[in-house]
């Protein structure tokens, strides 16, 4: 059985599961506080991948509306920061820990995922990848019980996302089982203040549109940035086939609103999808 181990506790998030849990509880606590209402049903969120004390505020946003979203998988969408590969990796069944313990993977929906033509489970693609890594303590406080689709996107090709986004969904449709995607990516990386902020506003509104192939436009000119663009395309694919009808922001930063300096920053959003 393939159990996946933490990689980045300790440096990206609290080793410690105690200074973990509390750390998550406070962002989600300001974030109930300060979060934009939401109507319609939830199919899932868009969620930023750094370091929690970069990127874990804004992360809560999307994740507190997630606590009284019945849901019992989890089908996480992730970019591969290591390999460009055709399609996407999948782990069809075992263990993924993190300090607050082990969340099961759904090996129903795994190994279902697994047997389709453009998925396969490349191990080398999960092994040291922090930006699903990441999703995974949140998902364990908002809910305890769920279990997990760790996936891996290797491509940004805009037919193929849009192909795997309703790969998923077909799989996912009849199995009696309530889902929720959580699609992880950060935005631009490594820009002045002013311009991150711009560059970010662009890609923010692509995403509020809808349309796949606007946010890869935007992406494709050089207007914007996201290392999350695989993932972006498939999960948007993936909540319309669910039945979302809209996505909005519902948070943005960047690293120079949070722990950083303002010369070179990194964008942040929380989105979510509704229908």
């Amino acid at each position: 059985m393939y159990v996946r181990k933490s990689v980045v506790a300790g440096s990206f998030y609290p080793g410690d599961p105690d200074k973990l849990r509390s750390m998550i509880k406070g962002y989600l606590d300001i974030a109930v506080k300060e979060r934009p209402d939401i109507s319609g049903k939830i199919t899932g969120i868009i969620s930023p991948h750094a370091g929690y004390v970069y990127s874990g505020q804004v992360a809560a946003y999307g994740f507190s509306y997630l606590n009284s979203v019945e849901t019992d998988t989890f089908i996480v969408l992730a970019p591969s920061h290591r390999a460009r590969f055709k399609g996407a990796s999948v782990i069809p069944e075992g263990l993924y820990s993190t300090p607050l313990g082990d969340a099961v993977i759904d090996s129903d929906m795994g190994k279902k995922l697994t047997a389709l033509d453009n998925f396969g489970f490349i191990q080398e693609a999960h092994d040291l990848e922090h930006s699903l890594e990441v999703q995974v303590p949140f998902i364990q406080v908002v809910n305890e019980s769920a279990k997990i689709v760790p996936i891996v996107i290797g491509t940004t090709d805009l037919s193929l996302c849009i192909s795997l986004g309703e790969s998923i969904a077909s799989a996912l449709a009849g199995s009696g089982k309530k889902y929720t995607v959580v699609i992880s990516t950060d935005l631009s990386h490594y820009h002045s203040y002013s311009s991150a902020a711009e560059m970010d506003k662009s890609l923010i509104k692509s995403i509020e549109s809808f349309n796949e192939s606007e946010v890869n436009r935007v992406l494709k000119s050089g207007k914007a940035e996201a290392c999350g663009e695989g993932p972006i395309i498939a999960g948007m694919s993936l909540c319309r086939s669910m039945g979302a009808k809209s996505v909005k922001s519902v948070k943005y930063a960047n690293s120079g609103d949070t722990a950083g300096s303002k010369d070179q920053v990194v964008g942040y959003m929380a989105a979510v999808f509704t229908g």
